[in-house]
């Protein structure tokens, strides 16, 4: 890997030149430049000999590639040291003049070593820049090169009639003859040399082949099942089932034919030219089962009810032979391509396969493009004969592109163009496949996550019975799920596309490598795969703090019995740090240069001293409220106007739970600027008064001592500090009492008072002593309207009548 090289030349030159201190370069660094002067050479030679072979100027590019990072890799290693000398020399100083007196001797050693030094550097670091021109020019000849073979290949033209002449049939005859005596060869020493190896290869995979077929029956048969029945499932039912009908089998296939091989392989029964065709024959088998199990799965032509397309039965079964058969066609021309570079390549044979490949792909085009599958409109037909007759073609923007481009196949194979004829159906059927699958995985990861969609699965649903989950969780979980789909299906798509396409997968991993770690914007670059760590690392950090929490406040604070507002402190506090410290460690993994931020935080403290100073004010004020604790969760406080349980601290606000169960949350900022009553500060320990009024017929000290034995009645009321009652004073109505009693919770203060009261009106109802109420006498006046003389009524006590009411008399 490009990385890894990079790694072991940089650790190789560091060897050399750490500490940079105190390690001169010497000749040493000049070996790791030599043979990377060697392999550019080598590579730029090596051009000219491949200068017809495509796969090979390929893996040249690609090791160019990688030695320009080498290259660049080398220059950093050297710069440190560089840079350190230069900056000794500059404390040396020049030399001094000849007229001046002569310097310490060893002060002018040292002088001429660090200018040798520097010299020596500037000259290695100038070899390395002039051999990465060098590599970043192959790669760009490279590139033009194969530019040049393609259009060469596709603009070439074949003579047709030598596809039919009687070399064609010599040239089959002994190629085949050819294959013929190295499969003999070979199996015939095999079987002489390794009977027994050879017997125990094919008993274990047919005992790998008989797990694998049960095993496939016990779960992906079981996953891919398609019930019958009246009523079609729902899309997100058929599109899943279909990619799944399409990858599961596939590739499982794919596992048992690469362990096969690779188990014949390291059991040493494989000579490369028998493992290279065998190799090319299972890759053409797999692509064929590629195709089959796609085409069932998007038709279905056993199953309408599952088709993702709405064609006729009969259309089914045509589509997904035809396309079958285009992809066999195809695989096998490849395939013979392939075994021709072991036995030998043959212009007829080639323009001969080729032309078949092309004339076949072309023609099932045309017979699919006039194709009549969709059913006829419901109502315009009565029987399945009027049915099939009265089909739908395909839209003319399927119907048209499929005709032409069947014509220009077949009309480029006869006009001789063999090599664009051939190259346009292998593109037009694999890629076909390719882009056919891919669309299908990001529908299927659209389906799963549509909303409420996932949930009705079997696996939504067996997640939801076994994980306790909720239906938003699902949901969630849905989309989570959908989009990691969506990103698997194109980042496995887009490189076997690119494959196909003629890159190779050297220069594919150098791209990818490229995309993900180095992506310049500007000045800077970005890595993908450094901002996805850091992702991850933050995530982690967030669930380990989170674990943590849950562990410091179950394990160790809940069983030193610490108090639950401390624990909530501690618990908020360990959150906060737990947090911070997982953003850093994300923040410094993805890349970024924390020192770099300093401008940032500089420019931004200006905004945050205007705009955003009431929001640092609840922040400060809220760590002094953890700090501090004032008051904690749980307790009862009094702040704002309103009277409430707290229920949680944060860092900018604090949420009260008041008593009708409304939730305030105060910004903290109100809660160290203003007077704030805590009833449980440092205890839950408090005080409970009840006040009362008695007539003034009532025994004072009678009342005196009932109170006191009601306050002793009570449970909650202590004994030690005593209840005492004060004789408050005279009222205008009534003597007025106070009840003070303590309580050890004084959460329950509401509940006291209330049945306080209600035992003071039991007992001095039993004990005949009157509560009063106010009383007024109201005077009424009546005023004759002829003479505007007031006349006064007889005095009538209203004794019963409260204050603002009157009865009036009677009008006799």
């Amino acid at each position: 890997m490009i990385w890894l090289r990079t790694f072991l030349l940089c650790l190789s030159l560091s060897i050399l030149v750490i500490p940079v201190q105190a390690q001169p370069v010497g000749s040493g660094a000049e070996t790791p430049v030599v043979a990377l002067t060697r392999d550019v050479e080598r590579l730029i030679n090596d051009i000219e000999e491949s200068a017809n072979d495509d796969a090979r100027l390929a893996e040249i590019a690609t090791e160019l590639t990688a030695l320009q990072d080498d290259l660049l890799a080398a220059g950093v290693a050297l710069t440190p040291r560089l840079s350190t000398v230069r900056g000794r020399l500059d404390q040396l100083g020049p030399a001094p003049p000849e007229s001046e007196p002569a310097e310490a001797p060893d002060r002018l050693d040292e002088r001429d070593a660090l200018t040798a030094e520097r010299a020596l550097i500037n000259d290695l670091i100038g070899q390395l820049e002039a051999q990465s021109i060098r590599a970043r020019n192959g790669v760009d000849r490279i590139a033009e090169r194969r530019r040049t073979l393609f259009t060469d290949t596709l603009s070439r033209r074949y003579d047709i009639t030598s596809a039919f002449s009687p070399q064609l049939i010599a040239d089959l005859a002994e190629r085949s003859a050819a294959l013929e005596r190295r499969v003999a060869s070979w199996a015939s020493f095999t079987w002489r040399t390794k009977q027994n190896t050879v017997l125990a290869s094919v008993f274990m995979i047919l005992a790998l082949a008989l797990v694998a077929i049960r095993a496939s029956r016990r779960t992906i048969v079981i996953w891919i099942e398609r019930a019958e029945g009246d009523d079609p499932p729902t899309y997100f039912a058929r599109m899943t089932n279909a990619f799944w009908y399409t990858l599961m089998p596939t590739l499982a296939f794919w596992a048992f034919l690469a362990i096969s091989l690779l188990g014949l392989d390291q059991a040493g029964l494989m000579r490369p030219d028998i493992l290279f065709i065998l190799t090319r024959l299972l890759v053409g088998v797999a692509a064929v089962v590629l195709v089959w199990r796609l085409s069932e799965a998007v038709f279905a032509p056993s199953k309408p009810n599952w088709r993702l397309i709405g064609v006729t039965d009969k259309a089914a079964r045509s589509l997904k032979a035809f396309f079958v058969a285009m992809a066999t066609v195809t695989v096998i021309d490849t395939v013979i391509e392939q075994v021709n570079t072991i036995v030998g390549a043959s212009l007829p044979i080639t323009v001969a396969r080729s032309l078949i490949t092309s004339l076949a792909v072309g023609a099932l085009l045309v017979v699919i493009a006039f194709l009549r599958p969709f059913p006829p409109h419901a109502g315009a037909v009565s029987d399945d004969v009027a049915a099939d007759a009265a089909a739908r073609p395909w839209p003319g923007w399927v119907k048209w592109p499929l005709v032409a481009s069947g014509l220009l196949l077949i009309g480029a194979a006869l006009a001789g163009y063999i090599g664009f004829a051939r190259f346009a159906a292998q593109q037009i059927v694999i890629t076909g496949a390719i882009l056919a699958t891919v669309y299908l995985g990001h529908r299927a990861a659209q389906a799963i996550a549509q909303d409420h969609a996932f949930g009705q699965s079997r696996l939504g649903t067996a997640l939801t019975r076994r994980l306790s989950l909720s239906e938003t969780s699902v949901d969630q979980l849905a989309l989570v799920l959908g989009m990691a789909l969506s990103a698997i299906v194109f980042l496995v798509g887009l490189p076997v596309l690119a494959l196909q396409w003629g890159f190779r997968w050297p220069e594919i991993r150098a791209f990818g490598a490229r995309f993900f770690t180095d992506i310049p914007v500007g000045s800077i670059s970005i890595s993908l795969t450094s901002i996805a760590a850091g992702v991850v690392l933050f995530f982690v950090g967030y669930l380990v703090t989170k674990r943590f929490q849950r562990w410091l406040d179950g394990s160790v604070l809940e069983r030193s019995r610490v108090e639950p507002g401390v624990r909530n402190s501690i618990r908020t506090a360990i959150g906060y740090a737990g947090i911070a410290v997982a953003a850093l460690i994300g923040v410094s993994a993805a890349g970024l240069d924390l020192s770099q931020l300093a401008l940032v935080a500089g420019a931004l403290s200006l905004g945050i001293g205007f705009g955003l100073q009431n929001i640092v004010s609840n922040f400060v004020s809220g760590l002094i409220l953890l700090a501090e604790r004032p008051f904690k969760s749980g307790d009862i406080i009094e702040a704002g106007g309103y009277t409430g349980t707290v229920t949680n601290i944060s860092v900018r606000a604090t949420e009260i739970q008041l008593f009708d169960r409304k939730t305030l949350i105060l910004p903290n900022s109100e809660l160290i600027n203003s007077a704030v009553s805590n009833w449980m500060h440092r205890n839950t320990f408090g005080r409970v008064t009840v006040s009362v009024g008695v007539s003034y017929g009532s025994d004072p000290q009678q009342v005196h001592d009932l109170l006191l034995e009601i306050a002793a009645d009570h449970p909650r009321i202590l004994g030690n500090p005593e209840p005492f009652v004060s004789f408050d004073d005279f009222g205008a109505s009534s003597l007025d009492f106070t009840l003070y009693g303590f309580l050890s919770d004084i959460g329950y203060g509401l509940t006291v008072r209330t049945e306080l009261r209600m035992a003071i009106f039991e007992r001095f109802k039993a004990a005949g002593i009157e509560i009063p109420f106010p009383q007024r006498d109201v005077n009424l006046r009546m005023v004759q309207p002829e003479a505007d003389v007031p006349v006064e009524l007889p005095q009538e006590p209203f004794g019963e009548i409260e204050a603002g009411e009157a009865r009036r008399p009677d009008d006799s």
